[in-house]
């Protein structure tokens, strides 16, 4: 008589294949995380002063909390100094009554050049020696949103404000070797390219892919390179896709977390993983001449790898002169409107 498999058999291979699906899906879970990474290095950061811009949150937050630990002193450069001082009382909880290190926050809108000046201005008054400058801070976003001085926010967030600082920084930071770490993506090897006819505007793609933001972090390796020939202490990395609040722009609907959580689990690195990058760029990295930003090396799950993008120097270059040109064009402008407010101000008082 052939075998017919009754209920009870059936639920019981069911089972054994759930449970076997299941523990597949653990396995590669953590191998995903061995191969994620961490930094094992776990020496004093006592007497050494790093900046981290957008440092309230994600990953920002995470690299604060750990170089804090390892006795640091960090400077939150944040946008919302109020947001900055609850990320400060979240560490202390998480770390103790008194952090390890130190943390001084500082207000940065990486969105307004006034902003950024001021910053700098500040920080070099107050911060004699400055070991490490952290350019976290970024977004991305669906809907058309730029700075004050009207550059679409890809553009003028995530590239032109961290150049602008940069350069505001720049006798200091040469001067002290201070490690520059530029926080790229994989993505600027996904459908990214340097449109310089609509350098600063927003443009739609077409495309399911956030392709203004694939184009500002393939500026940001761009301009990593540029940084390393002309001699700064230049670091660029990929933290990899991580959990955090970075896609708060993008507002997700309650369905979309019901389908996407087991994938979101299985694929994505916590926040504390993916600083681990940011944190290894920040103390321990070291460039040769074989492996830098020029020769396409960045940082990946803790250690260099090279780029598949094939970089050019006449990009390179010329990127590096349209961000003058952006800055200086921006300012230009601002004077124009000072001057026409100060002229028409100036007429009123006379009708008046």
């Amino acid at each position: 008589m052939p075998f017919i498999p009754s209920e009870v058999t059936l639920s019981v291979a069911g089972a054994g294949a759930a449970t076997g699906l299941l523990g597949s899906i653990v396995l590669l879970r953590l191998y995903k995380l061995r191969k994620w990474g961490w930094v094992r290095s776990n020496f004093s950061l006592r007497g050494k002063t790093f900046v981290i811009t957008g440092a309230n949150t994600g990953l920002g937050y995470e690299t604060t909390k750990a170089l804090v630990r390892r006795q640091a002193t960090v400077v939150m450069a944040c946008r919302n100094l109020a947001k900055a001082n609850e990320a400060i009382g979240k560490i202390h909880t998480e770390l103790g009554a008194v952090a390890p290190g130190a943390l001084i926050p500082m207000e940065l809108d990486l969105a307004s050049f006034r902003s950024i000046r001021s910053f700098a201005r500040e920080l070099v008054r107050t911060v004699p020696q400055l070991y490490c400058l952290v350019n976290n801070a970024g977004l991305a976003v669906r809907t058309p949103e730029f700075t004050r001085e009207h550059y679409e926010v890809h553009f003028g967030v995530n590239h032109l404000g961290q150049f602008l600082l940069v350069e505001l920084l720049r006798e200091r930071l040469l001067e002290q070797r201070t490690r520059v770490v530029v926080v790229s993506s994989r993505m600027h090897e996904i459908e990214a390219e340097i449109d310089f006819e609509q350098l600063g505007r927003w443009v739609e793609y077409g495309s399911r892919l956030n392709r203004l933001y694939n184009n500002s972090k393939l500026m940001n390796f761009y301009y990593a390179r540029e940084l390393y020939k002309r001699g700064y202490n230049v670091h660029v990395l990929c933290p990899g896709l991580c959990h955090t609040d970075f896609f708060r722009h993008y507002e997700p609907k309650w369905y979309h977390y019901l389908v996407f959580s087991p994938i979101v689990w299985l694929m994505l690195r916590s926040g504390e993983q993916g600083a681990q990058n940011i944190i290894y760029a920040a103390t321990e990295s070291v460039t040769t001449p074989d492996r830098n930003p020029v020769t396409g090396y960045f940082i990946s799950n803790v250690k260099m790898r090279r780029s598949k993008f094939h970089f050019d120097e006449e990009t390179s270059v010329r990127l590096w002169d349209a961000s003058v040109r952006a800055i200086a064009d921006a300012d230009a402008k601002s004077v124009e409107q000072s001057v026409s407010t100060s002229s028409e101000s100036t007429r009123d008082a006379r009708r008046s």
